[in-house]
């Protein structure tokens, strides 16, 4: 292997947590691999790798769009006719290529079969869970699907509950953080500059209107002596505003992945609330799971999760529906008075065992390389 390309729709390896994990990961196992990156820069600038200690070799195949919008889900389309062109004309048959989600995949999988380069699909997000189309395209989408896990040389998945067909190219990558970025944050931790209570959550990642930023701003409300709030992440709607304007509250801008796991160290929970309304949601695979588990710290999901039942069952999770606050602050209620918040913590702690960190689980892969060759 002499050069591993990211392909990946988005402007920044460093601003996607999976993708920082395995850049990094590669920098320092492999140094004399070269990394590249062929990027869709959403907003202009956005492509810098600002948390990466580290160059890599960044390809702009696509510019513009944002992040919103009714035209997005079109320009795709227009990302996976990219994809397949740079591909032919760029790559070359000794590379690897980790191309994120059925978008990038399909592409490349194509273009594979005439060039000869190996193909990881990484399938972080099901396409046809996010995206929703006419019938018969929402068909064909999923039957290509379907089809590029069974020509790719491995479909890398976070878990299997979101997939209706089997495939002997699945391989599973759980959502784990790195240990090295665990050691950074225990570093970087200063129990001092963290708020205190009874009860302290951290949210953090994308705060906008589909991830419970109404709840939670509801629980700050009620609880200003007894629930504190580490935050971080970006600002995306109007409730997430106002709850880091709260005094309850302790907002610390966007951060990248080792402060962020800093700021776990002294919480009890991390709130991972997903609008089930998407069908996707339903089926997160959260990088917020692994964090907690990793460094003992409780979550708080809606019920509707499916994929977190390893939590609920090992009683390492609050879990109520999404849009039951009153049965969350029943929850929270019933700990503040039981004083049972240790319990929580104590019982992730105990889960982590069962789940190797992130660089453990990619060195697996390599393994399965050298048993097939």
């Amino acid at each position: 292997m002499d050069r591993f390309v990211i392909i990946a729709p988005l402007s920044a390896l460093s601003k996607r947590t999976r993708l920082f994990k395995l850049s990094t990961f590669l920098n320092k196992t492999f140094p004399q691999i070269k990394i590249s990156h062929f990027a869709w820069e959403r907003i202009k600038g956005e492509a810098v790798e600002n948390n990466l200690e580290f160059v890599i070799d960044k390809k702009i195949i696509y510019s513009g769009g944002g992040y919103g919008g009714t035209k997005i889900k079109f320009m795709y389309f227009v990302w996976m006719i990219k994809v397949f062109f740079n591909s032919l004309i760029y790559l070359k048959k000794k590379d690897t290529v980790w191309a994120l989600g059925f978008e990038s995949a399909f592409p490349c999988m194509l273009a594979s079969k005439i060039i000869g380069f190996r193909v990881y699909f990484d399938d972080a997000d099901r396409f046809s869970m996010i995206f929703k189309f006419p019938n018969v395209i929402q068909k064909l989408i999923e039957y290509m699907e379907k089809l590029t896990s069974k020509q790719v040389y491995m479909h890398v998945v976070p878990g299997l509950e979101r997939y209706n067909f089997d495939s002997n190219k699945f391989f599973v990558l759980k959502n784990m953080p790195s240990k090295s970025e665990i050691i950074k944050a225990k570093q970087l931790y200063q129990p001092t500059e963290y708020i205190k209570s009874n009860i302290v959550i951290n949210v953090n990642g994308w705060l906008g209107n589909g991830r419970g930023m109404h709840v939670i701003l509801e629980i700050a409300e009620c609880y200003p002596h007894d629930v504190a709030i580490v935050m971080a992440g970006k600002l995306d709607c109007d409730d997430a505003i106002k709850l880091c304007s709260l005094k309850n509250v302790q907002y610390l801008g966007e951060v990248n992945n080792a402060q962020a796991l800093a700021s776990y160290i002294g919480c009890d929970f991390v709130f991972t609330y997903y609008n089930p309304v998407m069908e996707i949601n339903n089926y997160a695979e959260s990088n917020k799971w692994g964090d907690a588990i990793k460094i003992g710290v409780g979550v708080i999901v809606n019920s509707e999760v499916k994929t977190a039942n390893y939590l609920r069952e090992n009683g390492a999770a609050i879990s109520v529906p999404y849009l039951e606050t009153v049965s969350l602050k029943n929850e929270i209620n019933t700990i503040i008075k039981n004083k049972t918040v240790n319990s929580y913590k104590q019982n992730a702690l105990t889960l982590s065992d069962k789940f190797g960190y992130f660089e453990e689980q990619f060195l697996n892969i390599f393994k399965y390389e050298t048993k097939q060759n």
